[in-house]
């Protein structure tokens, strides 16, 4: 085929494009075909992906913006070929130039730079819709703050990973890969240009072979070029393939770009064994033909075919590479096969697509994973203050096979329906915490924990219907600009104290001197009083005495056969975490004692079966009660946030085999018996806001 300048055709192009729809791109319905079978191909994996890391409930059949996942996909296939005198310009890469001129007639962007940035021209042309959009969408809905926002961006990323997906298509047209122009329009019903390998098949879709080729998902460790710094790149060129088509054997297997697979081994209609190295006469039995005794390659009916087939043998093999036909058999038959042109005729197009449309296939959905490929486990453990949510700490693991995170960071984003909101979600309260960076986490390495600030507090009563999403936005791999969302929900609340109900609190408290009676002796006064939400607990001694005085609240599985039982014995896992904020614990004058001997102690107590303890006090107030209690030293006012497991553990207590049980809490406020009447009054003063068990919900 003779080269038509292209600007010439770019003259007509536009000019048929006012006046027809389906200009040059009769294949865009091939485009939407084919994004649709290779999600719905991909459906379970990419279903279960959608769910459990974004949220969804109906996975590609959810519905964003208006419509379906695989519908946005299947548009994106469509889509890229709007409008039409401008980005298909774009969808060209010849794999065996640099890649900035690589592009159509060396003039226009190579599809595999298009396909990573389009930029300020993009978005004159119809949009950007490339990898660093699809990125970024995605991002964005990942950290959007109200539901349609959420939904716009999403939709724009599934839509844009359908564009990129068309042009990795384009890579198994040769035409493409081969730097020739293909027009073929339909003006006013008249047919103008050439009919080529896209026609037959967007005129085949129901014949063609759709099984994936296998996809080496190693192509995407390849360090690629500067010029195109994305590892995506070799999804369509390795460079594995030299530029002077010295190594064709390279260009065979699955871990070769589509466009090096597609120019080494076929035809485009106008390079036919010309302007490219490979497929070369060598390559074929072109020159071992016996046109007296010609091969027979195409005979199901059982007649002579009126074509011969030229085959290639090295490398692909290719029954029906290209064809000779018979414009005079006898001409043929002396020797003048010259004047009967080699041609691409269905027969051709059809073992094509056989072998370029299933690599079109694998090397797309090979995409999608790659795209989606990252994966966080997120365990989250809810932090109250007043009955609302103030944090969420979460532990996070990187769980990406064999790929690094680092250089990014972390964004929280949550919304709850607010007491009586809309079902449908449309009143919901939205919020995002304050960026964190993200260090460096390793594959199936050490968790980072991180405190994510809520400034629109989470109430309590409207727990069940929180939601949260964290995205991480950094480099994963070779990739830098990476995305991974996870969106994950709350742990049960095992035990929740606030003080906002009384005495008896939301719990069966027993309390010293007001329902646990006889633990002491007229030897002073007890105190334990609510006010504003905190449970006030005071213990004096006065001065002069000497007997032992006791301040205990409490709820325990043993005492008093059960009394103060509540909700015990409370089964823990390591998932499960303490919290508690207390904000005094004082005394006036330390009680003398002797050597290395306390005669006063205040603190809060977790007691496990086993007769296992966590004690945590405060300067020093604490007690020794054993080899089985882990004693911790707490900062007053701060809300302490504990994984039970682990505070055994930092301290050296190994827990033996079997379950774990809570069974009881107290706070204590102990003055010990003493040797000699003491000169001043003993005042051990407490103050508690909180305490609750929360079970960390892993996700």
């Amino acid at each position: 085929m003779k080269k038509i300048n292209s600007l010439f055709i770019y003259g007509i192009i536009i000019f048929a494009s006012f006046y027809i729809v389906d200009a040059i791109a009769l294949e865009k319905e091939s485009h939407k075909f084919l994004n649709e079978k290779i999600i719905e191909q991909n459906k379970e994996t990419l279903s279960a992906f959608l769910n459990s890391n974004l949220g969804f409930s109906d996975g590609i059949k959810q519905i964003l913006n208006g419509q379906e996942v695989v519908v946005w996909f299947r548009e994106g296939g469509r889509q890229e070929d709007e409008p039409v005198y401008s980005r298909s310009f774009n969808h060209f890469h010849d794999p065996l130039q640099p890649w900035y001129l690589a592009g159509f007639d060396k003039t226009f962007k190579s599809s595999l730079i298009w396909a990573q940035d389009q930029g300020t021209i993009g978005s004159l042309l119809g949009g950007d819709w490339s990898w660093k959009k699809a990125r970024d969408s995605f991002h964005k809905g990942l950290t959007s703050i109200n539901k349609t926002e959420k939904e716009k961006n999403l939709a724009d990323t599934f839509r844009a990973l359908g564009q990129i997906m068309h042009l990795i298509q384009d890579g198994s047209v040769p035409a493409h890969v081969r730097n020739d122009s293909h027009v073929y329009i339909d003006l006013f019903g008249k047919k103008i240009g050439k009919y080529h390998y896209e026609v037959w098949v967007n005129d085949n879709l129901q014949k063609i072979n759709l099984s994936p080729q296998a996809f080496n998902k190693a192509i995407f460790n390849i360090i690629p070029e500067a010029t195109a710094p994305i590892p995506i790149a070799n999804i369509f060129d390795t460079n594995k393939y030299y530029m002077d088509g010295s190594n064709p054997e390279i260009a065979t297997g699955s871990s070769i770009g589509i466009t090096e697979y597609t120019n080494a081994n076929f035809f485009s209609e106008g390079t036919i064994f010309k302007q490219y190295p490979h497929p070369s006469v060598a390559d074929t039995n072109f020159q071992n033909i016996d046109f007296k005794n010609p091969e027979v390659v195409d005979a199901e009916d059982g007649k002579l075919d009126n074509r011969i087939y030229i085959r290639k043998v090295a490398g692909e093999q290719v029954q029906r590479l290209a064809s000779l036909s018979y414009v005079s058999r006898d001409l043929i038959m002396k020797g003048f096969y010259q004047f009967s042109p080699l041609v691409l005729d269905d027969k051709v197009y059809e073992e094509y697509a056989s072998k370029l449309i299933p690599r079109a296939v694998g090397y797309s959905a090979g995409l999608l994973e790659y795209f989606f490929r990252g994966k966080l486990q997120v365990t989250t453990v809810p932090i109250f203050y007043k009955n609302a949510i103030v944090y969420l700490r979460a532990k996070i693991k990187n769980i990406t096979p064999n790929e690094i995170m680092r250089d990014g960071e972390f964004t929280l984003t949550y919304s709850y329906r607010p007491t009586g909101g809309n079902p449908d979600g449309s009143q919901d309260i939205w919020g995002q915490s304050p960026v964190s960076p993200s260090g460096t986490l390793l594959y199936d390495g050490e968790e980072t924990v991180i405190d994510f600030w809520m400034p629109y507090p989470i109430p309590k009563e409207n727990y069940d219907s929180a939601k949260f999403t964290l995205a991480f936005k950094g480099t994963l791999g070779n990739e830098v600009g990476a995305v991974i969302g996870k969106v994950h929900s709350l742990g049960e609340i095992k035990f929740g104290e606030e003080w906002d109900n009384g005495l008896i609190g939301n719990h069966a408290w027993g309390h010293t001197g007001y329902n646990l009676f006889g633990q002491n002796p007229d030897n002073g006064s007890t105190s334990n009083v609510i006010f504003e939400d905190t449970l006030v607990k005071d213990n004096i001694r006065y001065a002069g005495q000497t007997t032992a005085r006791v301040n205990q609240s409490l709820i325990d599985y043993y005492y008093n056969n059960g009394q103060f039982r509540d909700i015990l014995p409370i089964l823990i896992t390591p998932d499960t975490y303490l919290q508690f904020k207390i904000d005094a614990m004082s005394i006036n004058a330390v009680p003398p004692a002797p050597p290395g001997q306390t005669n006063q102690w205040q603190y809060l107590m977790f007691h496990f079966n086993n007769g296992y303890n966590l004690q945590y006090s405060h300067g020093g107030q604490g007690v020794y009660l054993g080899s089985k209690t882990a004693y911790y030293d707490f900062s007053l006012g701060w809300i302490i946030v504990d994984n039970i497991y682990e505070a055994f553990k930092w301290v050296g207590i190994t827990l033996p085999d079997g379950p774990l049980y809570l069974e009881g809490i107290s706070l204590v406020q102990q003055l010990n018996l003493l040797g000699e009447p003491s000169a001043v009054e003993h005042h051990q003063h407490m103050e508690v806001d909180s305490i609750r068990i929360v079970e960390g919900k892993k996700q």
